[in-house]
């Protein structure tokens, strides 16, 4: 009878440590999300999407293989806050959201630059394909924004597309660099477009420049 109590004591403090392990590892899963996933929009903060980005880099460059990187600006968004709310403003920012997983899938990554910015890396994909994903993106931006209730008029995408390969060498801040090129050269080409990296761009202002940096 003592050693059927010891079992079923022993069977229950096993049962109390397991329920007491599964929780903490759900507190660390949830603290893990909190510290690289942006609260409001559920993606990558800068943080965890430059940490996965330095990792996918780590992988193609082994074996030669491109990476895409968008960098996406929403067009108007000070414009919707100051005339909407910031509630608006916060739908603006999950509409984006939104639009561009009916678009991504699994492997892709994507993040919160911060403020009214995205980032989106394409692994072992050609240029053309992430150009035509990223005007894909912007197009259904514009269509459900004019459907959203209330419209919120104006909110479109400027995107810069840059490649990382053999050539162009997979070092992230390089990457970043000529992405934020291109992305200066959507916004300040007319807003509302799609530009791929290229030599011949200008670069954004030094002082512009220097503040923005991936991690």
């Amino acid at each position: 009878h003592q050693l059927a109590q010891e079992a079923e004591k022993l069977a229950r403090d096993q049962r109390q440590l397991k329920s007491a392990h599964t929780q903490l590892k759900s507190q660390s899963e949830h603290l893990k999300q909190l510290a690289t996933n942006d609260p409001l929009t559920g993606v990558f903060n800068r943080q965890g999407f430059a940490a996965e980005l330095r990792t996918a880099l780590e992988h193609l460059a082994r074996f030669h293989r491109p990476l895409n990187l968008m960098l996406i600006d929403m067009d108007n968004f000070k414009q919707i806050n100051d005339r909407l709310g910031h509630l608006a403003g916060d739908q603006a920012l999950k509409l984006v959201v939104g639009v561009a997983r009916q678009h991504l899938d699994s492997e892709h990554l994507f993040g919160r630059f911060g403020g009214d910015e995205f980032m989106i890396a394409c692994a072992d994909e050609s240029l053309e394909s992430s150009a035509v994903l990223a005007e894909a993106i912007r197009a259904g931006v514009v269509k459900a924004a004019t459907e959203h209730d209330p419209p919120l008029t104006g909110l479109s995408l400027s995107i810069g597309i840059a490649q990382a390969n053999q050539d162009a060498g997979y070092r992230t801040e390089t990457l970043f660099h000529r992405a934020d090129t291109a992305l200066y050269a959507a916004k300040h080409g007319g807003r509302n477009r799609v530009v791929l990296s290229d030599d011949s761009l200008p670069p954004p202002p030094v002082l512009e420049a220097a503040t923005r940096h991936l991690a």
